[in-house]
């Protein structure tokens, strides 16, 4: 089934709903890859963009360059905040490509932009500078490496790190040490972050399973106003200390094991791409497959394999061109769940 057509159907069914009117739907991935939506309101919308504005420092003298899908809300955001601001927002509309993206920057005198890893890694694997006007290079939709960033800046691109998610309509946590972005609140609650402010999600939409009415059903999961995520942080002096996905810590054998810790250790060893997935096993709980682009390293990966801890040890691993993606950048490990393995 196509995005554009789920949403006509969540639209559609969301229209005669009270709660709902008013409101964009975001599609985003769930951890078992069923179909998911996050219920935005107008009003969410322009206060997350105003939290952004007042911390960017955002005027009308600004440009605003847009280069993320608007289906998603990192995009999206970029058009409510021009609005709101009242500066132009320029539109990058052409198929994505470093070295054209860096010439139309200078051209349009970008000045405030928002873009993925990917996006930066392409700008500096082109060795691309960036143009005078900018001022700020939000880089969401995944962990900025500092390598990466460094060099980024020697090239003139002064990205900073941000931290937010569909749920939360954009950044809610952007710079050095991620501080919180004004009217946001945060907790720690069983080690997982808990957010509270005008940005939250007011549903998340799932379709219903078959034999229920084929339709969608709505749940608010907020507590006392309070969005619990799934990200596990440490609150440190006003920023946001990151640790990982509660959703990716999974037993093996008996034991606990953080499948993004695993991810870095086999990128640092391969120097390549990677992502690791599960599969159920009577034996284990669960088995680990490692995907991998480049090289054929079968051989090398085997005998590293057999000196690993019992629970850290590969069941099954994989060489692949290149791992699926998002229209985001971010590894579609749905996807890869539902390659063969062999």
């Amino acid at each position: 089934m196509s995005l554009d057509l789920s949403l006509g159907e969540v639209e559609e069914w969301a229209a005669g709903r009270a709660g709902l009117a008013g409101h964009r739907f975001f599609r985003t991935s769930g951890s078992g890859g069923e179909e998911k939506w996050i219920a935005l309101s107008e009003e969410a919308l322009e206060w997350s963009a105003r939290s952004v504005i007042a911390a960017l420092e955002i005027t009308p003298a600004d440009v605003l360059g847009l280069a993320l899908p608007e289906i998603h809300v990192g995009g999206y955001g970029v058009v409510v905040r021009a609005g709101v601001a009242g500066a132009r927002m320029a539109r990058f509309g052409e198929r994505w490509d470093a070295e054209v993206f860096g010439e139309w920057c200078e051209g349009e005198g970008v000045s405030v932009l928002s873009l993925v890893p990917t996006q930066v890694h392409d700008l500096v694997a082109a060795g691309c500078k960036g143009g005078g006007a900018l001022r700020v290079v939000v880089v969401g939709g995944g962990a900025l490496d500092a390598d990466l960033a460094a060099e980024a800046r020697g090239l003139g691109w002064p990205v900073v790190p941000s931290y937010g998610m569909t749920e939360t309509a954009s950044q809610v946590a952007t710079g050095e040490g991620l501080p919180l972005l004004p009217g946001w609140e945060a907790r720690v609650v069983e080690g997982c972050l808990a957010l509270r402010g005008g940005g939250l999600l007011t549903a998340v939409i799932r379709r219903e399973a078959e034999g229920c009415g084929g339709g969608f059903v709505a749940v608010d999961p907020k507590v006392d106003g309070w969005f619990l995520t799934q990200d596990r942080v440490e609150v440190v002096e006003g920023g946001l200390r990151i640790l990982g996905r509660a959703d990716r810590l999974v037993k093996v054998l008996g034991e606990l094991v953080d499948l993004e810790a695993q991810e870095e250790f086999w990128r640092g060893v391969l120097g390549c791409e990677v992502a690791m997935v599960t599969k159920l096993d009577e034996r284990r709980g669960v088995s680990l497959v490692l995907f991998y682009e480049g090289m054929d390293e079968g051989k090398r990966i085997a005998s590293l394999n057999a000196s690993l801890p019992g629970p850290e040890r590969l069941g099954e691993w994989r060489q692949i061109r290149s791992l699926p993606r998002s229209p985001l950048g971010k590894v579609d490990r749905v996807a890869l769940s539902q390659f063969t393995v062999i």
